[in-house]
């Protein structure tokens, strides 16, 4: 692995494991075997490493996006699949989601691609719920699903920040990931059909991991 390969990767893991705020350049680099001032060749700042980091969840963000329903008899486990490619980039970006309070302001190109991000997400859980409701499982009227979708997304993208804010733990190993996943499901899981219910915690058991 290139260096700057390395040290993106272990920065990232390290930030994951230990929040971004409590890891320092020196920390980082005997981390990676190599002297504090081959670190600075490659990025001269943990700003620069943070907007390195951005760049890749940028270009998987993009691929889990174009995650959508195949067909009606598989709706529900490719709704499974969906978050769990959701819970992944959760877990790999995990100090993305939890550690702003330490970072500040995102970088610029996530600023500039931020609204669509935002807007592309609640239209995929929009197409899913709609879906659902086309298909006889979920028992809502079409006009709640742009709510129902905003308030999934609010609650899966929002909910390691708040477990970290209001002092709860929201760390690697404390299921705080599945945790938003079993959040998000109280909003519609009274009005799957029963048979629905099951086949999609079924599906949910086999995409996501506990962690």
């Amino acid at each position: 692995m290139k260096t700057r390969d390395k040290i993106l990767k272990t920065a990232r893991e390290l930030f994951n494991a230990r929040r971004f705020g409590n890891v320092t350049t020196a920390e980082l680099a005997v981390a990676c075997g190599i002297a504090e001032g081959n670190l600075w060749y490659h990025f001269k700042s943990k700003r620069a490493l943070l907007e390195a980091i951005t760049e890749g969840f940028l270009i998987d963000v993009e691929g889990r996006l174009a995650l959508m329903p195949s067909r009606s008899e598989t709706l529900l486990e490719d709704y499974a699949a969906m978050l769990g490619a959701l819970m992944r980039e959760i877990r790999h970006y995990r100090f993305l989601y939890r550690d702003q309070a330490d970072y500040g302001e995102h970088t610029d190109k996530l600023l500039e691609r931020l609204p669509g991000i935002y807007r592309d997400t609640q239209a995929q859980f929009q197409t899913f719920f709609h879906g659902m409701v086309k298909a006889g499982y979920l028992e809502l009227p079409l006009a709640t699903l742009p709510a129902l979708s905003t308030n999934s997304v609010l609650i899966l993208r929002y909910h390691l920040e708040f477990l970290r804010e209001s002092g709860q733990d929201s760390d690697i190993g404390s299921g705080a990931v599945r945790s938003a996943v079993q959040q998000h499901l109280t909003l519609f899981d009274a009005a799957l059909s029963p048979s629905a219910r099951n086949k999609l915690h079924s599906a949910l058991n086999l995409a996501l991991e506990p962690a």
